[in-house]
């Protein structure tokens, strides 16, 4: 393969870090804010979070479109932990902060997120049921995982750096999909109009499926494959492999999507029992509710050549934590 993706690394803004904006339903945008003003912002006292009390840190490490924000949204349902919605600890590490600085980042983004009903690309990941804490927080984390991979990647020493900082205990959680499930998925979301679509849809309490089928009938949406998006996902898994050299193993998780959605409980079960975290009955089950059974595949909504399957079938062989994702006879 020829293809390479035009380097996401190289069109941030020097000086700017990436936040969301949360607008309800509508909300999927974010917008560029001056580190400096972020800076200033990690200063303020959080009410009920001291991040010196925190016993782990949890940062998702990965691709798009693999679940994270649900899987991280599940975990800060949790009374004692907290986890940022598309704040990019990794960027923020990067940008100079300390870790009690981006815990508290960490602790207002989720605060806003939670205010806004956890709306996000046309999708609310809010959990109800759960009893409330007054204790500070065992976790604090970010769910930022496909930048967590590509910021260590970009920037000799990050990943070092954050492993001797004060973050206490920093354990990371890859969660994978099937690469062509996920490879369509980032495909079909470039340029926003999947997003906007699937956001309408759900405004409307309709299906998006029938305006997808007619976004890609009148070429709004892509019918095939991006080679791009292949390309991409490669350097990912290149990233989450040096990065995986680095870590040790008992700090290390790897989360199927698959397998965490056929049995959610389980999946939490063992989460929670990586992160040091209580498995409280009234979370598993108000977590576990907001999980649907049941793979998308999204890879059924484009064409792909021969090429690109053989590219997809050797990602599987080359990278053991794609293993699971390997064609018998492939």
């Amino acid at each position: 393969m020829t293809t390479t993706p035009a380097d996401p690394v190289s069109q941030k803004r020097a000086g700017y870090h990436s936040v969301p904006v949360f607008d309800g339903r509508a909300s999927r945008r974010h917008t560029d804010m001056p580190l400096w003003r972020l800076r200033a912002m990690s200063y303020v006292p959080v009410r009920g979070v001291d991040p010196a009390r925190a016993q782990t840190f949890a940062q998702f490490v990965g691709f798009p479109r693999s679940g994270h924000s649900l899987i991280g949204a599940l975990i800060d349902a949790h009374p004692r932990a907290i986890v940022a919605h598309e704040l990019d600890a990794m960027g923020l590490f990067r940008g100079g902060l300390s870790y009690a600085q981006i815990a508290r980042l960490i602790a207002r983004n989720a605060r806003a997120f939670a205010d806004n009903g956890k709306w996000w690309n046309g999708y609310s990941y809010a959990v109800d049921g759960v009893s409330s804490s007054d204790q500070s927080p065992q976790v604090i984390g970010d769910k930022k995982g496909d930048w967590a991979a590509r910021w260590s990647a970009a920037t000799p020493g990050l990943l070092d750096r954050v492993l001797k900082s004060s973050a206490p205990h920093p354990r990371w959680l890859l969660v994978t999909r099937a690469p062509e499930d996920n490879i369509a998925t980032m495909t079909l979301r470039r340029g926003g109009a999947y997003d906007r679509i699937r956001i309408k849809a759900a405004s409307d309490g309709v299906s998006a499926g029938p305006a997808v089928d007619a976004a890609q009938a009148d070429g709004t949406l892509p019918t095939g494959a991006s080679d791009a998006m292949i390309a991409d996902y490669r350097s990912l898994c290149d990233a989450i492999a040096d990065m995986k050299t680095r870590i040790p193993p008992e700090n290390w998780l790897e989360i199927g999507y698959e397998a965490f959605t056929q049995d959610p409980v389980a999946g939490l079960r063992r989460i929670a029992d990586f992160l040091k975290l209580n498995a409280e009955d009234d979370w598993l089950n108000a977590a576990s509710a907001l999980v649907h059974a049941g793979r998308s595949r999204s890879r059924d909504r484009l064409s792909w050549t021969d090429a690109q399957i053989q590219d997809v079938d050797e990602l599987t062989t080359q990278f053991d934590f794609l293993k699971r994702y390997e064609r018998v006879g492939a």
